[in-house]
């Protein structure tokens, strides 16, 4: 390899040698800067992390991808897209989630709202919700405005026709926002629970009869729409179904310790039937409501966003045919501990894990088989 003193004429002296080698810096340099080729990119150390992040224009990332070497890795891909749909799935990896994206008509007026359709109900509420908001924010285009994350509940306002007169949708979309989020979110969660009711609790409901393996007769309780001949007992499921008290249905939540967090009114109780396509589900199994002659109590409770908010229940079980109690109005929907006036046995009491939160509702479906 050449050096400097190789360029010097034939004639130059040693002092003149001398200094073209000490004022050869790439001599003492090049296998230092050898040696960093490549270094940013192939496996960087630690203390370039950061000037790399600055570098490559990734700090506003930093909240949502704490991790720098990951940051840099994905990072730089996620630059090359972003404005696009690609960008917020590439985004909503980062924070652990996975949505479909849905953008409003573009006969609306708000034409550049989008809706994210999540792969699951969010875990850790606040700050879940905190992080898609903003990780989304970044990822798309500067027109675009994510209004709407859902999972589990989705209610649409009522879209009549394309014409001026009902350019306006009647109703809205159902959802909440949480403190400092402008993006509304929608969630729920179902429970299936499907309970034979024990002698007990039919006794403590005041419906029990005593099986004598003889059909009912036509005197003590009205008569079902079963057949007189019963050998299987049916009609004496049918009798003690259609004398539980009557009244709204409730379902109540405790905690851990046994205490009561809260009573959510029913929206659904009816006397039900197996049916292929039955407008309520159990698990796999559907029901359809029926007058009379059935053997099955479904009850089904949705409760509103942000009802026992902070607290876990431990169980849920169902209360026939309790009243709220001052000063709770006689329609009630959720009431806390203390605001039933309840004359009959909590039933059906199963475990449960539900932890309640603002942007969450909880689908309780009971089957009560008598």
């Amino acid at each position: 390899m050449a050096t400097p003193a190789d360029l010097l004429p034939p004639r130059s002296t040693e002092l003149e040698t001398a200094f073209a080698d000490a004022a050869d810096l790439f001599a003492h340099t090049y296998e230092a800067i050898s040696g960093m080729r490549g270094i940013k990119i192939v496996n960087p150390p630690p203390s370039f992390l950061p000037f790399l992040v600055y570098e490559y224009g990734l700090g506003e990332l930093t909240p949502y991808v704490p991790n720098l070497y990951d940051l840099i890795n994905e990072g730089i891909r996620w630059q090359r897209v972003r404005g696009t749909p690609a960008a917020v799935a590439k985004a909503l990896e980062f924070v652990g989630y996975a949505a479909e994206i849905e953008e409003f008509p573009t006969r609306r007026r708000h034409w550049n709202w989008f809706m994210l359709a999540l792969d699951r109900v969010r875990d850790a509420e606040e700050p879940d919700l905190a992080r898609i908001e903003g990780i989304t924010g970044l990822s798309v285009a500067v027109r675009s405005v994510f209004w709407r994350g859902f999972r589990g509940y989705d209610v649409r306002a009522a879209d009549w026709s394309h014409r001026k007169w009902s350019g306006a949708l009647w109703s809205t979309y159902s959802g909440v926002r949480i403190p400092g989020g402008n993006a509304k979110w929608s969630f729920g969660r179902t429970y299936d629970l499907a309970h034979d009711m024990t002698q007990t609790e039919l006794e403590s409901l005041g419906v029990w009869i005593e099986p004598t393996g003889e059909p009912l007769g036509w005197g003590a309780f009205p008569w079902p729409s079963v057949p007189w001949a019963d050998p299987d007992g049916t009609a004496r499921s049918v009798v003690m179904l259609e004398n539980v008290p009557a009244g709204p249905a409730w379902v109540v939540f405790k905690d851990e310790d046994g205490e009561v967090i809260g009573y959510r009114r029913a929206r659904a109780r009816h006397q039900v039937v197996p049916a292929l396509n039955g407008r309520y589900q159990v698990g796999n199994d559907r029901f359809e409501p029926v007058a009379s002659g059935a053997t099955r109590l479904y009850v089904e409770a949705l409760t509103g966003f942000g009802d026992g908010y902070g607290a876990t229940a431990a169980s849920a079980g169902v209360i026939l045919g309790a009243e709220p109690v001052d000063p709770y109005p006689p329609g009630a929907l959720w009431v806390p501990a203390g605001g039933l006036d309840i004359d009959g046995p909590i039933i059906a009491e199963r475990p449960v894990d539900i932890e309640f939160g603002r942007t969450v509702r909880e689908r309780v479906r009971t089957l009560l088989r008598f």
